[in-house]
């Protein structure tokens, strides 16, 4: 009789707990850390506002977790002096980075959506790629690394003068990465410039020179006419055809 009574008690604890036991097994993520790295420079943080991240399902179009990457740049030496062989992320725990958690019981192939970074309107990038995840199987060490091309270019100051404009620019890596003399991204290896247009037509240009300031380029553009114009302040690094621009509606008195 108590073999019987035990055998229906273990007999109803299987079809009571299999269901949550299956449950279980059905809500268990897998993990993906995320991290998008500047082209020639850093990962992408905290500093330059970091990014928007989306995971989605590409079969049925579901965000199956979505976030944002914050954090440090990394260590300089690891990423930019120190040769990097086969395999090797030069990645810390405190580099900037996002973890997804995705509930997902079959292989998925997802897309992977960046927007950043959030610092500055007008240098926000977008990239997307998309692959396979298996369930269970975290990808996490090493992570996903994306590389996002491009330069952080705003306004410092821009002065209109009667018949003239007086411009400031802070170019930097999209990491925020310093520009300067003689350090890893040097002066030397950019262009800036400003355009002035009026309706669909340039009327004025002018290059704007380093000004010994960490970040800053200036110049001057004279002879203008009073009027509304839309002005553009453009990047370029020469070594990697990295570029970035800044956009501004102006009005000359």
């Amino acid at each position: 009789m108590f073999k019987r009574l035990f055998l229906t008690t273990a007999a109803l604890l299987i079809i009571l707990t299999g269901p949550a036991i299956a449950e279980q097994e059905t809500e268990r993520s897998t993990a993906l850390k995320v991290q998008v790295r500047s082209l020639d420079a850093k990962f992408i943080g905290t500093g330059v506002g970091g990014l928007n991240v989306s995971i989605i399902d590409l079969e049925t179009g579901a965000v199956l977790d979505q976030g944002r990457i914050e954090g440090a740049t990394g260590n300089t030496g690891d990423m930019m002096t120190t040769g990097q062989t086969r395999g090797l992320t030069p990645s810390a725990p405190a580099s900037a980075s996002w973890t997804a958690h995705l509930a997902i019981d079959e292989p998925t192939q997802v897309a992977i959506e960046v927007t950043g970074p959030l610092d500055v309107a007008g240098s926000i990038r977008h990239q997307r790629t998309s692959f396979w995840m298996l369930p269970g199987v975290d990808r996490v060490d090493p992570p996903l690394v994306l590389h996002l091309p491009g330069l952080i270019v705003d306004a410092v100051a821009i002065d209109a003068e009667e018949a003239a404009l007086q411009i400031t620019s802070a170019v930097t890596m999209l990491c925020g990465c310093p520009i300067n003399e003689d350090g890893l991204w040097r002066a030397g290896d950019f262009s800036v410039r400003a355009l002035l247009y009026r309706g669909d037509e340039v009327v004025a240009t002018t290059d704007l020179a380093f000004t010994g300031t960490t970040n800053q380029f200036a110049g001057r553009m004279e002879g203008l006419e009073a009027g509304d114009y839309r002005l553009f302040l453009t990047a370029h690094q020469h070594s990697t055809a990295n570029t970035g621009v800044f956009e501004q509606p102006i009005r000359l008195p």
